[in-house]
This record gives C-alpha cells, structure tokens and sequence, in this order.
C-alpha cells in the first residue's frame, strides 16, 4: 500500500507529528540529530522525508541524513480508516481525515455541511455492545449534551451512517496531555497547577449535570492551540462496563480506580481517584503504578500541599477522597475556589467557602484596640444608662421576692388561704401612662420628679394557683408561651392575681372562688363588706372617695359590683376610679383605674381574621416549596447537611435553655411536650436552611465564609476570633447610639424610656431574678443567629430582583426603618432608626453573616439588661452578668484573634 503522503493525504495528526520532530530536532546538536530523527520518525519514511525537507528549507541541512528522502515508504504508514477523506455521511458530514483509532472505535475531523464548522465524529465499534449498553449510551449522551462549559469538549448529536453508532462532538485542534507528556515530562508546577484547575473546573460541571467520566485519563484530556484544556469524551466511557478489561484502550485499567476495578458503584469520587492519577503525572512525569513512593520523593521540589492533595485523590477508601474536583481545585496552593467556582458557575461547596478568604491572625496592636473599645464602652453603658433609662428613674427599693410576699399577704388577708401549686411574677410595662404623661409634662427633671413617686409607669404582678400555670397560644403559631399578667386569664377556680406598684401599693387584685357548694356563706358586700383593707393595701383613704355606678362588666363567678371616684393619693390633678366585685360575700376584685386605662377584656382565643388567616396560608405554602426545595437540594448534594444539623442542635437547646429558664415544670410529661415542640420549630429551621442557604452560598458566598468554618467546628480559628471582635465592637457602639437616641428623645420632650422587650412579659430579665437574665443570654444567641439568617437571605433575594447587592440592602433597610419607626412622634426617631439600620445592614454587607450574628445577639442581650455600675442595687449583681458573658467572650475572642503570636513581641538585641 503506498504511503498516504505519497497522495498528499497527509493528515493533520500526521502533520503536527511532523511539526513536532522538527522542532525538536532543531534543539539537538548536530551530532545527535540523526539518532533523535530516526528514533522518533520509527522508520516512517513520510516522517523521515518530510523532516529532512523542513531541516533543509530552514537552512539546516545535515549530511548525516542523506538517503533518508528516498527511503522506500514503510508498511506502516497510518492508515486512511473506513471513510476515505472527502466522504460524505449522512448528507452532512465531509470526511476531512482520520484522528486515530482505538478499542472503542475510530475517530475523524469532518466538516458540518449544515453547521459549517469542523467537528470530530466518533464512530463506535459494534463488537462486545449490547442492546442495553446502547441504550444507556444513549441516555447518557443525552444528558452529556447538557454539559456546556469552557473546559469540557461539547457533544453535540448521536448519529447513525451503515450500521454504526457515531458521536458528533467539538473539534479540538490541539494535543492531547499523555502526548504532551511523553515529549516533554512532567509540567512545571504553575502550569501543572493551571491545568488542575481547568480541569477540576470542567469535571465539576460534569458532575453537576449528573455526568460521570469513568475513564478520565491523560489521553481524553486535550490542549489546543491557545494552551485551554478540555476534557474528551463524557458519557462514552458508560460502555466500558460491557467490554472485557483486555479490550479496553491502552491504559484504561491503569487510570481505574479500586471500586471501579472491583465492579462496585462508580460515583463521583472514582472520577476523583483518576484524577489524582492525572495529577501525579502531570506533577511527576511518572504515572503512579500500585503503591509507589511519594509525589515528594519523585520531585523533591514538589509543594508539600500537592502532594497531600495527590494522596488525598488517592485514598482506597473512597469517603477519605476529596467530595468534589471544586474540593481538589481549592486545596491548591494560591487558589481562590471560590471565584473560580463561580466562574465555572457552580455553587461552592460550605468546606470551599470555610477554606477560603484569609486566615491570618490579628497583629496584636489591633486586637488590643478591639479589646480596648469593647471595655471602654461596656463601662460608659454601665456609667450612662442609670442617668437616661427609665427604669434607673424609678424607686427600685423592693427587690421582687418582697413585692410577691405582699401580694400573697393580700390575698391571705382576703381569705385566699390555700397553698399555691404554682405561681409567676414579673415586671409591666404601661406605655399607655407615659403617653398621658407625655402632654402634661417634657424635660429630664420633670420627668425625675415625676418618676420619682407613685404611679409608676413600671408595675410588679403575681399571679399563683391551685393548678399548674400553663399560657395560652393565643395567636395559633404553636409551641409553648411564657406564662405572662394575662395570660393564662384568671378564670379557673383558685386562681388569683396581683399587680402592685413599685413601692408595693395594690394597683389590682382579681381571684376565681370555688363554687358555690364550696364558698364559704358571708354577707353581702352592702351589709358592712371591709373594703378599707383593701383601700389601705392601695395606699389610699377611702374616706377620700365617693361612691359611684359601676362601669366594668361583672367579674366572672361575681355577684356585686361597687365602685368609688376619687383622686389618687398626693396627686390632686390625677382622678382615678376603683371598681371592685364580691362573689358570696368574698372579694374577687378591686382594681385602680386611670385616665389612660382602657377596657379590658379576658384574653381568650379570638376567631382569627382573614389577614391572619391569609397570613398562615401563605406560611404554610412558603414551608411546602421549602421543603421541595430541600429535598432537591439534598438530593443533588447541594445542601450542607452537617451544617443544618449543627445549626438545628444549636436552636434547638438554646430554644429549650430560654423557656426552660423563664418558665417551670409540673413534670415529666410537661417537659416531653416541650421538647417535642422545640423538635418541631427546629424541624422548621433546619428545612428552610436547606432550602435557603445553597442559594446565598451561590450568590454571595464570601459573606458565608466565617459562619462555615463557625459550622465545622473551628472555634480556635483566628478568623471567626477576629469576627467576634468586631461584632461586639460595633454592638457596643450601637447601645451607646441608642443612649444617644435616648437622651434627643428626652429633650424633644419624650419620656425617658428605651423599651425593648426579649422575653415577653419582662421588661428587662434581670429584674426578675438571675435565671431570667440567663434565659435573656440563650435568647439572645437564638435570635442572634435566625434573625440575620433570614435578613441575610432577603437582601440577596432582593438583590437578585434589582441585579445590584447595595440597592437590595438599601431596599431592607428601608423595610426595618418601616418598622422600627411605626408610631414616631419625631423626625429624628426616622432618623436614628436609619441610623442603626444602616450601621447593622453595613455591618452585615462588609463583614459578613457571623459579624452581624455576633453584632445582632450582642445588642439583644444589651437591650435586654438593666446595666448599672451600683453593684449594692439589688438588681445590680443580676445586672452583671451580661456584662461578665460579654467581657469573657471578648477576652476569649482576643486571645484567639492572635494565634500563635505573642502578645509583646521582644526583639533580639
């Protein structure tokens, strides 16, 4: 058979192999040219001649080769294949030559007639394919069509010409890396390192469609004239599992890894093990056969952090091997796996994102400072809040165990004898009196004055009963309530209630008597009922009073109403009202009303109205798609499972730590239901976090990066050390801006108050006891993290909406001023409630989730607590304990912040 050169048919495979010996037969010396010629042409005498023809016409010819050009043509020269070139198949395609050949069929570049483009065609061999193996090739080639990124060869059609199968795919003018590598060993380590990631870029694209190579190896991996790498033949390599191992391609066994080998399940970690045989060769120059040496003991320059990733790809046990090829792309030395994950548009990984960004630890000087602010503006909360808070204003004498020993007097000395089962206490707060106030009085010393005697704005209640205290779930959102003044109403039988001033006068008193078979027979109350007993627990002379008409509806279980007018006590310009109720002679109620008081009604379970029912609906449906979407992103390995687990264990005891500390339990079945309703909001969290999270982690995952290593455990990590400083920096800026506020608020003429409840019914927990201050420090964390959560995934919602992130966070901001503001009497109250929004959505946007998390719990448990530096109040060690939770999480956070550094440096000399 003649020689196809011979015909001018010389293909480009044959050409560039022509090119390539030339090039480097110019690098040898003169002497050794003929040697390397003849060595690397193998007797071919188109090579031979063609070599000898470029040497010449470069000015380079070489005596030694004389003879060579007339060489008689080889036997061997390559052959044409089955389509001569300038066939035309199928109507479409012009045959322009033969690629290779292999055991898996023959490949040619053809030229799309339609398309007009060059493409490779694939033809399969029919030998050892099943109808089955068919079938599924077709399947995945279907699927492998979906796969379009800059580092895969595209496929483009599945086609039929005289019987046989073939694949229409990209041309790739280039060469493929074992060639590459057989010519020049191993790569430098840059460009080792470069072709890693592209790869590790287009397999995870692959896997991401649901694509497995199952034969990845040098040889299916080309780089073309522009120095791009592409991997070859996806979805192809399905057809190996039908063909005898001594069938398939050179080398394929090699590049198998062990699971393969052994018939197992094929997963994206055996396309890991291949890669990891790629790599050392690339890194090498060797491939690794069985258990050789070391990467490092081959190449003794090889970056130690390679070679941990070459053995890590390595591993028997596929679960030990890295989970993705982005996994591999970001252990590499210098990477940055996350854009090159976004790039490749994929979602990073949560271990990616935790491994990314810096992990440098804080120059001391700087954490100094941090730490240096943190305790300077603890102090100046600590100097500054007595002088402007409400509370500091008023007459705290009685601690609250004295305040409920008066109220359970009351009621003993009004015949409410029995032994309590339970009982609840806690502070009011009535925004109704400070209102009324408001118009009659403006300024600091006013309001001191004001503050200073009875009535308070700040009541004290006590409740107890025969039974067990159980609230009500009054808006239908399920879980247990805290126990509060109303709730449960007192409406069963032995129930009674107190609520009395801060210097322990009575300001109401309501009972439930048994019933009538067991009430005790007593005149009725216009036959002589002592009523200046309870005057006088009010601090009031009844003989100031007239008697008037009762307004308030009868007390349930009462059978008289009485009712007297009057001023209150010292205050001739403050008229009030007092209305009491008697059931058999007993005394079931009395209370104070004021000119602020409204009606009120037994807080019992409304019908809910249509917004609130609309409102449910749309929680309900907003939950279903969560849970969809969960499923899929668990499915598709999307969802960080360890990571929602962690967060759901952390909800869940920080649930159960708040209202097992605010609250009481009857007994073992309380607590069972209990934690089956902690199970069930955390059932909630752990579902919408799933849904929630592999969407912000693909939209804006550098703000994710301190709360994933937050997640794995990396407490001791300098970075989220680093975050807390700050987070607690900026909180302890913001309650001193809130003192700010409250101090224009006073001079604008507002009350003295900065209300913000965390606990329902309390004020602020540490005037309860301290075990309400420690619930106000679980509540706050549990807050803490949920809240900018769900903050943090509206702004990149929003900002998927607009297409700019700044005006997303402008569009939240602006929705939280809404809110904080509702109700301002001011423009400033606008304009600090932007203030604070702002600095809390900057924080968020600048440093991240976890620094807004610190930041947002922080001023939480600030707000939540009554600071003062008087240690001899009775509410003043209670008071403390925020203070010392902040201070030794600071100083934790400072110690960690520096890593392995000294705090003072010594210089030598």
């Amino acid at each position: 058979m003649n020689d196809p050169a011979d015909q001018n048919t010389v293909t480009t495979d044959t050409f560039r192999r022509i090119r390539r010996i030339f090039e480097e037969a110019l690098e040898r010396p003169e002497g050794r040219r003929r040697a390397f010629v003849e060595n690397a042409c193998a007797g071919h005498a188109t090579l031979l001649r063609e070599v000898n023809r470029m040497l010449a016409a470069e000015g380079q010819p070489d005596p030694l080769l004389d003879g060579i050009a007339s060489a008689p043509p080889s036997s061997s020269a390559p052959e044409e294949g089955r389509f001569p070139a300038g066939t035309v198949l199928a109507g479409r395609y012009r045959i322009l030559g033969l690629l290779g050949k292999g055991g898996m069929g023959e490949v040619y570049r053809a030229h799309d007639l339609i398309l007009n483009q060059t493409v490779a065609l694939k033809f399969l061999s029919p030998a050892h394919i099943s109808e089955a193996a068919l079938i599924r090739f077709r399947n995945e080639v279907r699927i492998a069509r979906q796969v379009s990124h800059p580092n895969v060869c595209r496929v483009y059609d599945l086609g039929m010409v005289e019987g046989l199968h073939f694949l229409s795919m990209e041309y790739i003018d280039g060469e493929d890396l074992a060639s590459l590598l057989r010519r020049i060993g191993r790569l430098p380590q840059d460009k080792a390192v470069e072709f890693t990631r592209k790869i590790c870029a287009g397999l995870s694209a692959a896997h991401e469609r649901g694509v497995l190579h199952r034969d990845l190896k040098p040889a299916n991996i080309m780089i073309d004239g522009r120095g791009q790498v592409r991997i070859t033949d996806f979805g192809l390599a399905a057809l190996a599992v039908e063909i005898p191992l001594s069938d398939l391609r050179s080398g394929t066994p090699a590049y198998m890894s062990p699971e393969q080998k052994a018939g197992k399940d094929v997963t994206t970690r055996s396309d890991i093990y291949s890669l990891g045989l790629v790599l050392h060769e690339m890194f090498t120059g060797k491939a690794r056969r069985g258990t050789q040496s070391s990467p490092g003991e081959i190449v003794k320059d090889l970056d130690p952090a390679i070679e941990r990733l070459i053995l890590r790809c390595l591993e028997e046990d596929p679960r030990r091997r890295p989970q993705t090829a982005l996994n591999v792309a970001m252990a590499l030395p210098g990477a940055d796996p996350i854009a090159a994950a976004l790039a490749a548009g994929e979602t990073p990984s949560p271990e990616m994102v935790a491994a990314s960004g810096s992990n440098e630890a804080l120059p001391p000087k700087t954490a100094i400072a941090l730490l240096a602010g943190i305790a300077a503006g603890l102090v100046a909360l600590c100097l500054l809040t007595p002088k402007l808070h409400m509370l500091s204003q008023l007459p705290l004498e009685h601690p609250p165990e004295v305040l409920a020993e008066k109220a359970r007097e009351i009621a003993r000395s009004l015949g409410y004898t029995e032994r309590a089962a339970d009982a609840a206490q806690g502070f009011d707060y009535d925004s109704g009196h400070v209102a009324y106030m408001e118009k009659k009085i403006s300024g600091m010393e006013a309001w001191r004055r004001t503050l200073a005697s009875p009535p308070s704005p700040v009541s004290f209640w006590y409740r107890q009963s025969r039974f067990r205290l159980e609230a009500l779930d009054l808006n239908n959102l399920g879980g247990p309530q805290i126990v509060t003044a109303t709730n449960p109403p007192t409406v069963f039988p032995g129930m009674v209630s107190a609520r009395l001033d801060l210097d322990g006068g009575l300001l109401q008193f309501r009972a439930v008597p048994d019933t009538e078979e067991r009430a005790p027979a007593r005149p009725p109350a216009s036959q002589g009922m002592p009523w200046s007993a309870l005057f006088a627990a009010a601090h009031l002379d009844q003989a100031q009073f007239a008697a008037t008409e009762p307004r308030t509806p009868l007390p349930l279980g009462a059978d008289t109403r009485v009712a007297w007018t009057g001023a209150y006590r010292n205050h001739a310009d403050l008229p009030v009202r007092v209305e009491a109720a008697t059931a058999h002679g007993q005394p079931v109620s009395f209370e104070i009303l004021w000119p602020w008081s409204k009606a009120e009604r037994a807080p019992t379970p409304p019908a809910p109205p249509l917004v609130f029912r609309v409102f449910q609906a749309a929680i309900f449906l907003a939950f279903a798609i969560a849970c969809l979407v969960a499923r899929y992103n668990w499915k598709t390995g999307r969802g960080d499972m360890r990571g929602s687990l962690r967060l759901t264990v952390f909800f869940t005891v920080a649930w159960f730590a708040t209202v097992g500390l605010a609250t009481r339990f009857a007994g073992a079945g309380e607590i069972g239901g209990l934690l089956w309703a902690a199970i069930g909001d955390a059932v909630i969290l752990a579902v919408s976090y799933l849904a929630i999270e592999p969407w912000v982690r693909r939209q804006w995952p550098q703000a994710m990066i301190t709360w994933s290593r937050v997640l794995e455990g990396r407490w001791r990590d300098p970075a989220v050390s680093r975050d807390v400083l700050v987070g607690l920096v900026w909180a302890v800026a913001a309650g001193l801006y809130f003192l700010l506020r409250t101090y224009v608020d006073i001079r604008l003429g507002d009350a003295p108050a900065w209300d913000t409840k965390i606990l329902g019914p309390s004020l602020q927990p540490n005037l309860v006891s301290a075990r309400m201050v420690l619930a106000g420090i679980f509540s706050a964390l549990r807050i803490g993290v949920v809240f900018p959560l769900f903050l943090f995934s509206l702004i990149v919602f929003l900002w998927m909406l607009v297409r700019k992130r700044s005006l997303g966070g402008v569009m939240v901001a602006a929705l939280l001023v809404a809110v904080q503001s509702a109700g301002a009497t001011h423009w400033v109250d606008w304009l600090f409630s932007a203030g604070g929004v702002a600095v809390f959505i900057y924080t968020m946007q600048r440093f991240g989730v976890f620094v807004a998390m610190v930041y947002f719990a922080t001023v939480n448990l600030i707000a939540a607590s009554l600071l003062t530096s008087d240690l001899t109040a009775w509410y003043g060690f209670s008071s403390m304990i925020a203070v010392v939770f902040i201070s030794a999480l600071a100083l934790a956070a400072f110690r960690l912040s520096l890593g392995e550094r000294p705090l003072f440096e010594v210089k030598p000399g």
